[in-house]
């Protein structure tokens, strides 16, 4: 009996590190960008917080085949190369989950051929109060609109609230959870969706143009899309390494990396 407990004592330990190399894997994490201080500044959040590990690449320098990382982050300013769109689109149509921050819809990516088709975006041009798209450096207010959603309700910290009216029109004024970004953050406005209700919107924005005295109040703050098998989820904040710095937005971002869309909310 004794023989019997100790044979079987030793194949478990002998077979605990082929259990652990069934997992293995160079990273949880791969963030493709082209401007690396902010995405240092995630970085060391999502590594003490969130205890992911991650590769960060250029579009260069990144690999051809993503499947498997459990989550890719995208912060490219600049042109998306077609390898680069190719790449996430087929990785995020074969169940991977695609997180794409701030630059991710804005002019230079409405060049790109697939794109916008695969994220159900559109970006018009002509002036902002009849509906193009622009963007101003700004201080603007992140509005929670899915409180109940563990994306943007776990570990997070809404210090304020705002007087909000959905674009879902109609739609009542009342005070939502916010946060509010610096001067030195960045704002898109006219965000549109051509999916229909295909997406699940998480956040709106507020954003008062003092040029034109205008009010813009726009549920495109962050959205998640089923996409194939996989999912994309996107943020608005994030031009400035001071976005990351508030430990709310970095949190939120945290979160989305971390949920599963089987948990639902």
């Amino acid at each position: 009996m004794i023989r019997r407990v100790f044979i079987l004592l030793l194949l478990s330990i002998c077979a605990m590190p082929v259990l652990g190399l069934s997992r293995t894997r160079n990273s949880d994490l791969l963030i493709v960008q082209d401007e690396l201080p902010q995405m240092q500044v995630l970085a060391k959040f999502l590594r003490e917080e969130g205890k992911l590990s991650m590769t960060i690449a250029d579009q260069q320098s990144m690999p051809e085949d993503l499947s498997a990382y459990e989550a890719v982050v995208v912060f490219i300013h600049k042109d998306l190369h077609e390898r680069t769109e190719k790449s996430i689109i087929e990785y995020t149509r074969n169940g991977g989950k695609l997180i794409c921050l701030h630059h991710s819809i804005s002019s230079k990516k409405a060049l790109n051929k697939f794109y916008f088709d695969f994220l159900g975006m559109r970006l018009d041009k002509g002036p902002a109060e009849a509906g193009g798209y622009k963007w101003r450096a700004c201080s603007w207010s992140l509005v929670n609109l899915n409180s109940q959603h563990f994306i943007t309700n776990s570990g997070v910290d809404w210090d304020e609230k705002v007087a909000y009216t959905p674009s879902d029109h109609p739609s009542s004024e009342r005070k939502y959870p916010s946060i509010t970004l610096g001067a030195d953050s960045e704002v898109f406005v006219n965000h549109k969706f051509t999916d229909g209700r295909e997406k699940t919107v998480l956040c709106g924005l507020v954003y008062h143009d003092a040029e034109s005295g205008k009010t813009y109040m726009q549920d495109r703050g962050a959205w998640i899309k089923k996409q194939g098998k996989g999912t994309i989820v996107y943020f608005l904040p994030g031009h400035a390494v001071s976005d990351y710095e508030n430990k709310s937005i970095s949190q939120i971002i945290l979160n989305a990396i971390t949920w599963s869309p089987t948990q639902g909310r």
